[in-house]
């Protein structure tokens, strides 16, 4: 093997292995206690949709990420009628799992029996196309497919360095170029994303009802309620109220901070 092709698949087995510590770093995370999950799974079965609730929250407080067990607590919480906390759970299970059918369908059930009086306080133009251009993978697989894409992208410019031939070179090139073109997406969209989480993040009305204030306190005016399960966008935290990101530039935005969970 000529020098310059062993440099080459040198590099590449280094980068592979870069991307493989990135993925490893970026998926890790611990699972369930199966036994507790099986116990919840059968007291679910059975009607007891409370106790089996309480179970499934005992494993996601201790840090567990399962996309099996939002979905099932979101369930069992729908069938107690507490719509928020459905809603809020299918929504968190679907951040893990996107291309769940069943998740995206009991979702969709729960929300048609929710309120979409916020539905249009969604970032404009092209930070919400871009947020949705990977909205079928998650954000860690999204991180993990920019790495990778990175790694590619280098890969293939060393590649036309060292390639010998002008055609070789060309080969390179182009498919630098079109790597460099998908990782610019990708990573755009990421990046949009992550700057939705942080100045927005979404959350959902868990309270039966919330009152709309004019401002943050009890002494302002009431302006309209909200059911539970609204999806909703933070703009602010005061103390213990929170100012929702309205539509149309609403002045009455502030709601009890207890009245919201952040998926």
């Amino acid at each position: 093997m000529k020098r310059k092709n062993l440099s080459l698949l040198l590099i590449g087995l280094i980068l592979l292995a870069g991307l493989a510590v990135a993925v490893i770093a970026l998926t890790s995370g611990g699972g369930a206690d199966a036994g507790a999950v099986e116990a919840a799974n059968q007291l679910y079965a059975a009607g007891h949709y409370a106790e089996a609730a309480l179970i499934y929250e005992e494993q996601l407080a201790f840090g567990v990420q399962d996309s099996a067990l939002y979905y099932n607590l979101g369930n069992a919480y729908f069938q107690q009628g507490d719509l928020g906390r459905a809603v809020l759970n299918l929504e968190r299970a679907a951040q893990l799992n996107p291309r769940d059918a069943d998740i995206q369908a009991n979702l969709e059930l729960v929300r048609g029996q929710t309120t979409e009086l916020f539905a249009a306080e969604e970032a404009p133009g092209p930070v919400t196309v871009l947020a949705d251009a990977t909205g079928w993978l998650t954000q860690n697989e999204t991180a993990v497919l920019v790495l990778a894409l990175w790694f590619l992208f280098i890969f293939l410019v060393l590649g036309r360095r060292q390639a010998e031939s002008d055609r070789a070179r060309r080969l390179f090139q182009s498919a630098a170029i079109v790597v460099l073109v998908v990782l610019l997406i990708s990573g755009i969209s990421l990046a949009s994303r992550g700057f939705m989480e942080q100045t927005q993040p979404s959350g959902v009305v868990v309270s039966p009802s919330v009152a709309v204030s004019s401002g943050p306190g009890a002494e302002f005016v009431t302006e309209f309620t909200v059911d539970g399960g609204t999806a909703v966008h933070v703009a602010e935290q005061q103390g213990k109220w929170l100012r929702l990101a309205l539509p149309d530039g609403a002045e009455a935005s502030w709601v009890p901070l207890e009245a919201v969970e952040l998926t």
